[in-house]
């Protein structure tokens, strides 16, 4: 029995919610424990796993979810077998992210701390997109509170890593992404479990092959790595430029404007598959319909975490858990306006990849990424503020040149469909 949508979107907050905040403890943990300067090189080690995961997220498991999508519900979560195991392919060349963060910090740091995160980040850069993409799988096949399960799973792990990582006698560099891996270790074999994956499939479905994921995954990995890749090389130059401390601020402000990313996954667990049946199905009232839905309840909840916790007041318990994030007065303001930006994106994606738009989605992000170390350039002026503009002025550029073409994509459908109309008017 198909559950109601309210119960589903419920389901896809909450799971993104607990996701997060698992994330954003052993960030915070990291935050905290960690010297100003550590800080900073935490941040560029982030900058490192994230490019790392959209390698293989972005290659073999989008693809493999559009795949899941396409099938009869019973049978979606017959794909996670087959494309968890090709995601482990990209995923040892991922890991490389990590080295090259190591070479380009080595000098501003201890070796222990270096080493220390290199290894962690590492491991997280192969089993985090695994455990995102098992849990998206359960919510593509109706099963979004058990993807909440596995959730929960993360975080307990998340949270008995660092009790136990800070309990022991080891650099507090293990602590951030050592206890995140060990908790996707754990989630991951979770969810593995609940998704039927140790039971082996007679057949996989058509076009699980990694030549055929990586085919449509190609231009996602353009896409994606893209802005990637320059958010790993801005981190490098504003570091450079204006110091580990101020990259660390940064950081600690990505930290405090996490809720808003964590509202906009939630929401995509859910409006994100809807998003792409609109895209593929040329609907463009559904996809307006579904889009506006999404982008006023980010809107909405933006404004209220601004007013909450954009600034050092006695009511904001961000002050107080993240204070460097408040040593610069506005950072926390802008790094969610971007934030938002972000967001905003994630949907107008999600309806171009429906509409096989990968290629339009890879030379957005190619026209919109070289914003990140432009804006990175003016460090020595902006300080931290740095960061936030090039994803402002990035983001900007995405939701606009995004807009463009799904209008484009929409207006050929509709064109096509009135052009079909006629012939069998004709032929009547």
């Amino acid at each position: 029995m198909r559950r109601p949508p309210k119960r589903q979107l419920a389901a896809g907050v909450i799971d993104a919610g607990v996701a997060s905040l698992a994330t954003f403890a052993a960030g915070l943990t990291g935050v905290r424990l960690l010297s100003d300067i550590d800080r900073g090189i935490y941040g560029v080690f982030f900058t490192a796993f994230f490019l790392g995961s959209v390698i293989v997220t972005e290659l073999i498991l989008v693809p493999a979810q559009v795949v899941a999508v396409d099938l009869p519900e019973e049978q979606r979560l017959r794909v996670t077998r087959r494309s968890v195991a090709l995601g482990l392919i990209p995923g040892a060349f991922g890991m490389l992210a990590a080295l090259a963060a190591a070479a380009l910090t080595s000098d501003l740091t201890d070796p222990t701390v270096i080493t220390a995160l290199t290894v962690t980040t590492a491991v997280t850069i192969v089993v985090s997109p695994l455990q995102d993409h098992v849990r998206q799988l359960l919510h593509i096949a109706d099963r979004s509170w058990s993807a909440v399960a596995v959730s929960a799973v993360q975080l307990v792990g998340v949270s008995v890593g660092i009790a136990l990582l800070v309990t022991l006698d080891v650099n507090r560099a293990w602590v951030p992404f050592g206890s995140l891996a060990a908790a996707n270790v754990l989630s991951l074999t979770t969810g593995l479990f609940i998704a039927g994956a140790h039971r082996p499939e007679s057949t996989d479905p058509a076009g699980m092959t990694f030549a055929g994921l990586a085919a449509s995954g190609k231009w996602l990995v353009i896409r994606a790595a893209t802005p990637a890749a320059f958010a790993f090389i801005a981190a490098n130059i504003l570091t450079q430029l204006a110091g580990p401390e101020a990259y660390g601020y940064a950081e600690a402000a990505r930290q405090v404007a996490q809720p808003i990313t964590v509202l906009a996954v939630g929401l995509m667990a859910i409006l994100g598959p809807r998003a792409v049946r609109a895209g593929t199905a040329g609907d463009a009232v559904a996809g307006a319909h579904n889009r506006r839905s999404f982008v006023g309840l980010m809107l909405l909840a933006g404004a209220g975490y601004i007013a909450l916790a954009g600034f050092d007041w006695a009511l904001n318990p961000m002050a107080w858990l993240v204070p460097a994030a408040y040593t610069m007065s506005g950072l926390v303001v802008a790094t969610v306006v971007a934030n938002l930006l972000a967001a905003v994106f994630l949907i107008i994606g999600r309806e171009l990849l429906g509409a096989g738009q990968a290629r339009s989605l890879a030379i957005i992000s190619i026209i919109a990424t070289p914003a990140l170390p432009l804006a990175a350039a003016t460090a020595g002026t902006t300080g931290a503020f740095a960061r936030p503009i090039g994803y402002i002025v990035e983001g900007s550029i995405r939701v606009l040149g995004g807009s463009w073409w799904l209008q484009r994509h929409y207006a050929r459908a509709a064109a096509s469909t009135t052009s079909v109309d006629r012939l069998e008017v004709g032929a009547s």
